[in-house]
């Protein structure tokens, strides 16, 4: 018996439920799926697949892509870095996995991810790819694979429609038969020439001058024809007989057209407005061909309820016959038939697809229709995968078998015909015959023709090598191998002296089928010598050591030397081959490399004579102590002469260069004044002009290097706001306001702001915290980040304890209300 509870009780339940409901609701609520069941259907219409799977396929990709998404951190030269704001993450990132990343909550990372970039002063012209003429990202959609095979013909009514639509104009069959809007020509030439062109009317008929009313409707050309000739030659004796001077010719202009249907299992089925010379053919282009439920054996052309006509779309495909191809009428209906019994063949034949099969057709038809067997078919069994069909399938017996068809290899036809039958969902595969040679010997190595040879009795080593064009000179003489694999697979290994058997000294060596010869050449076994070339030099290389060659030949291969180079200063380290090479391991060498200076000299190409270098010599061209081309910066913006500056010395300063460059115009800012540097990728440096040009070479006037850019931005006069703030919007700057006057201006902290970790921004780069009213000054840009989420136990978490919580107090205040009552 359930008690009635009291309504204050019942509203401590109704909380308890409700919180359950709050707690469980991120569960209930799925991914939001962007496919829709529409596309489902045309997917599974165009690919022959269940919804259920090609949805399953589709979820699968979605997950694998999530899964593979990349968190790795992203680091632009040249961008300032926010203390406690990390917008280092490109457009598009996943909230979630951004948040996991960095340790926090799902709505702060997307706040992150979506928070506009804070652009200083120029920032568009230094930085291009971010100007409005940037390419916008390509968005791939996540693509459903299918992964069997085509049915046999499906992409033949992939091509263009037009391909099977008939000329408008042009000659028709004589069994033609006409109808309203089919224009007719007569020409009549000799004695009298004239051209008549009339089209025929609602009523079936055309008016001829002479000749009267002449029915046409649902009459052959031929017909027409004979009755035009038989009404003219009244008025014209001459077209009376075949050996007058007058002829006539009946010809149909423009053609009309008529309405037929196309039902059944076709790709996009209705009815279709053709040309009245339209066949089967060009019914089914109309409608896109048969959808992968439909037939392609048994198209019917249904005319006064009546079949007249079967089309096999394979006949065309296989032999060009288009019997049943009949043409068209007004008022027609191609009927397209479910798919038949259909066979995946697979293997070792010349079409991996899907077939359909009529009654009657066997394994033979199925290999005709897949072109025959390559040349690596196993061609006397095909093996077939079966499901058994429902007929036949039996309690204790399995639902799927394997069956090997023998065949015969002359005609393909299965030996036992009751074995040969195929069933619906039969896939039929046809094995490689083994890869395995025999018969045959392999040179390799320091021949002119290596490869494999035919095995011939009493081959040996010599003759083989004979028929591989013999040996190069060299080649290794004193010790050659053989590979033997024997019948069994064994393997075993021998060697012998090459150049003794050649010469007759040793015995000849006899070949067995499989063996491997190797013949190696000397430098096989041997390195080469090198020397090599650094420092100032045009291409410093690394090259093989050649007996008598000089230093003068070693800098000429690398190039020559650079304008840099000092060829006073050329070093030469040398190995000491006796330290190096000794064999006595109580003595330790006490030096086991020789430095060399070399003075070349400006003139050492026309020297008499040149350091002779040994193995393994590495040569080192120093460079000038004071060489240095011209290092160059940038300066952009309020000075007189902006433009390219070269630096007159390796420190010269800021200021200097700006004196150089004419000095500040009036409109110039030198609080939003700022230095963007290359080397090492600094990036940004927030600069102090004011006091660097009020005293040049203090600490504040700083060292320029090569490449560095130099911003100096007109006067500013705004702050913008952007964030958790009611509005975010841009604000006339005024002096001295702190950061809470243009917050509350732009419509105030929002519930979820961190007031705490709040930011400004100059100009320059510069970014300060907001404490103690940090200084805003015209052009800032403030950040009001979103409060993170609090440490410890997540939501769903607390949820559920406060579930658990007032589930057990509303259990205590159920017992005490029943004990009262």
């Amino acid at each position: 018996m359930i008690l009635p509870l009291r309504p204050w009780r019942r509203i401590w339940l109704l909380v308890a439920l409700g919180l359950v409901g709050v707690a469980l609701l991120p569960v209930a609520v799925s991914v939001a799926q962007d496919i829709t069941p529409e596309m489902l259907k045309e997917a599974s219409r165009r690919t022959g697949m269940s919804e259920e799977e090609l949805l399953r396929r589709y979820q699968a990709n979605r997950s694998a892509e999530s899964a593979a998404a990349d968190t790795t951190y992203v680091t632009e030269p040249g961008r300032t870095s926010l203390d406690g704001i990390d917008d280092r993450y490109p457009a598009g990132t996943d909230p979630a996995a951004a948040g996991q990343a960095l340790g926090v909550g799902r709505e702060e990372a997307r706040y992150w991810l979506d928070a506009p970039e804070v652009l200083l002063p120029y920032e568009r012209q230094l930085r291009p790819e971010l100007t409005d003429a940037q390419i916008d990202s390509v968005l791939q959609s996540v693509a459903v694979e299918v992964d069997t095979l085509l049915f046999f013909g499906s992409d033949f009514f992939r091509l263009d429609r037009g391909v099977f639509a008939p000329p408008s104009f042009g000659p028709v069959p004589d069994d033609y038969r006409l109808g309203v809007g089919d224009q007719l020509v007569i020409d009549v030439w000799g004695e009298a020439e004239f051209r008549i062109a009339r089209i025929v009317d609602r009523d079936g008929t055309v008016i001829l001058p002479e000749a009267g009313k002449i029915v046409c409707q649902d009459r052959t050309l031929a017909q027409v024809r004979q009755s035009i000739l038989d009404r003219l030659a009244r008025s014209h004796a001459g077209l009376a007989t075949d050996s007058g001077d007058l002829h006539l010719e009946v010809s149909l202009g423009s053609l009309r057209s008529i309405r037929i249907f196309v039902v059944g299992e076709a790709v996009q089925p209705g009815s279709f407005e053709v040309s009245s010379v339209a066949t089967v053919f060009g019914a089914l282009y109309a409608a896109g061909g048969p959808a992968a439920t439909g037939s392609m054996r048994d198209i019917r052309l249904v005319r006064a309820d009546e079949v007249i006509a079967h089309l096999d779309v394979y006949d065309y495909l296989l032999g060009g016959r288009r019997t049943g191809d009949k043409l068209l009428r007004e008022g027609d209906t191609v009927y397209v038939r479910e798919r038949g019994p259909t066979i995946e063949l697979r293997g070792e034949i010349r079409r991996s697809m899907l077939f359909e099969l009529k009654p009657g057709e066997g394994i033979d038809d199925l290999l005709r229709f897949a072109g025959g067997f390559t040349a690596q078919a196993v061609s006397d069994v095909v093996r077939v995968e079966r499901i058994i069909p429902r007929h036949l399938r039996l309690p204790e017996s399995s639902d799927r078998v394997i069956v090997d068809i023998q065949l015969d290899p002359v005609t393909g036809k299965a030996r036992d015909l009751e074995e040969g039958v195929l069933y619906d969902g039969d896939v039929v595969i046809v094995d490689a015959v083994e890869d395995r040679l025999d018969n045959w010997v392999e040179i390799q190595g320091n021949v002119k023709h290596p490869g494999l040879y035919e095995y011939e009795s009493e081959l040996d080593v010599g003759a083989l090598i004979d028929r591989a064009g013999g040996l190069w000179p060299d080649t290794l003489e004193e010790r050659a191998l053989i590979d033997r694999t024997d019948a069994q697979l064994r393997y075993s290994a021998f060697s012998f002296h090459l150049g003794d058997v050649l010469a007759g000294r040793a015995q000849p060596v006899l070949l067995q089928p499989r063996d491997v010869v190797q013949v190696f050449s000397r430098w096989d076994v041997q390195d080469r010598y090198e020397v090599h070339i650094a420092g100032e030099v045009r291409a410093p290389l690394s090259v093989d050591y050649r007996a008598g060659m000089t230093l003068r030949d070693l800098v000429l291969k690398a190039g020559g030397l650079k304008q840099s180079a000092d060829p006073l200063r050329a070093e030469i380290s040398r190995v000491k081959r006796e330290a190096v090479e000794s064999l006595d391991v109580n003595t330790v060498p006490t030096q086991t490399v020789e430095i060399i200076m070399i003075d070349m000299g400006y003139d050492y190409l026309v020297q008499t004579q040149s350091v002779v270098l040994q193995p393994h010599d590495r040569v080192v061209v120093r460079r000038l102590p004071w060489w240095e081309l011209q290092r160059t910066v940038e300066l952009y913006g309020e000075v007189y002469f902006s433009g390219t500056y070269s630096l007159e010395r390796s420190d010269e300063k800021l200021s200097s260069v700006i004196a150089r460059a004419g000095g500040l115009k009036p409109n110039a800012y030198p609080g939003g004044a700022r230095v963007v540097r290359q080397q090492d990728g600094v990036g940004n440096i927030a600069i102090d002009l004011e006091r660097a040009l009020a005293d040049p070479g203090s600490q504040y006037d700083i060292v320029l290097q090569e490449g560095d850019e130099v911003i100096i931005p007109d006067r500013q006069y705004t702050v913008k706001v952007a964030g958790e703030i009611g509005f975010p919007t841009s604000l006339i700057w005024e002096k001295g306001r702190k950061i809470d006057y243009y917050v509350d201006r732009a419509g105030g902290y929002l519930e979820n702001a961190d007031k705490n970790k709040t930011r400004v921004v100059h100009p320059n780069g510069l970014s300060l915290p907001n404490k103690g009213g940090s200084k805003v000054v015209a052009g800032s840009t403030i950040i009001v980040p979103v409060k993170p989420p609090p440490e410890g136990a997540n939501s769903l978490e607390v949820l559920k304890d406060i579930v658990l919580i007032l589930g057990s107090l509303a259990t205590v205040w159920l017992a005490i209300d029943r004990g009262t009552n």
